[in-house]
């Protein structure tokens, strides 16, 4: 039985099995867990310091190509040597406005290579020769494939990681989530560039597909990061197996769990400490107020006594 608390969010969660056991809120039960799998790698990841219970497992998920639909590699060799783009903007973004559609599909239009876009809105006006829609593409695939130039891509952790794993040099529209932060990334990584959907225009669009395939540096650096992305001591997918069947062997990896976790929240934030020195200085404060006005006192008192006996 799940249960989200009224104005909260934090999520409850009883046990079917024992209905009368106490519910456990999201952060508490996130808080227990002894080993945290990562879909990130230090491909895409910058430095920084993470707890032994965290294990990174990017690109978990892909995969060496596979040969495409025959009509689909007919389409992707008639693009010569020029190549191909491959186009979508995830599952989730079904439809954009019939202007931005335009726009895309223009911008599509001025570039030499062949496009494949997933899109499934009404057919663009100014779609070129040279851009086919699709309802579902075999991205993976795509990008696997060797005629695959640049990957135009809303910034989701799945396609950047394919796109990474086959070393395919990318142009994010990010949208929402973490989609605007995975395109820093790239960016900074030198693998990518951003365009804004919002304020984007057809030359930005058309301008950035062929600054990623006309200047090298990007397909370098996507291959740079490529190559740190294989050059592991197991696969992202053996060595997630590898600490899920570790920590089970193990009866749970609590040896590597912080115990942070068993703090309360002000010894977390470690207000009690806080608290603990505030007393202290309020005490010396203090103390040192009532010997000054003790100290005052007895010179000031001996100052009168002093005056009464000479007059």
């Amino acid at each position: 039985m799940k249960k989200l608390k009224e104005g909260k969010y934090d999520l409850l969660l009883a046990d079917p099995i024992y209905p009368g056991r106490t519910p456990t809120s999201a952060c508490e039960m996130m808080g227990r867990a002894d080993i945290w799998l990562i879909r990130t790698y230090w491909d895409f990841e910058f430095p920084r310091p993470f707890l032994p219970n965290f294990k990174f497992v990017g690109g978990i998920h892909c995969r060496p190509a596979k040969p495409l639909p025959e009509d689909m590699e007919e389409f992707v060799q008639t693009s010569g040597d020029a190549g191909i783009v491959v186009f979508t903007l995830g599952s989730f973004i079904k439809n954009i406005t019939t202007e931005k559609g335009n726009m895309i599909a223009s911008a599509l239009a001025q570039i030499p290579q062949k496009v494949l876009w997933r899109y499934s809105g009404e057919k663009p006006a100014t779609l070129g020769a040279n851009t086919r829609i699709y309802d579902w593409i075999p991205q993976n695939d795509l990008l696997g494939h060797p005629k695959t130039r640049a990957f135009i891509t809303h910034g989701g952790t799945n396609g950047i990681y394919e796109a990474i794993y086959h070393g395919v040099p990318m142009v994010g529209i990010p949208m929402f989530a973490d989609q605007p932060d995975n395109m820093v990334h790239i960016k900074a990584k030198g693998a990518g560039l951003i365009v804004d959907l919002n304020f984007m225009k057809t030359e930005d669009l058309r301008d950035a597909i062929n600054a990623v395939i006309s200047d090298k540096s990007y397909k370098d650096k996507v291959m740079q990061l490529s190559s740190i992305h294989h050059d592991r001591p197991m696969s992202a997918r053996d060595e997630a197996v590898f600490w899920i069947e570790y920590t089970m062997r193990n009866k749970g990896a609590k040896h590597l769990r912080v115990q942070a976790h068993e703090l309360t929240w002000y010894q977390y934030h470690s207000l009690d400490v806080l608290a603990f020195l505030l007393a202290i200085v309020l005490f010396i404060l203090l103390l040192f107020i009532k010997t000054c006005r003790f100290c005052f006192r007895r010179c000031c008192g001996r100052k009168g006594k002093t005056k009464r006996k000479a007059e």
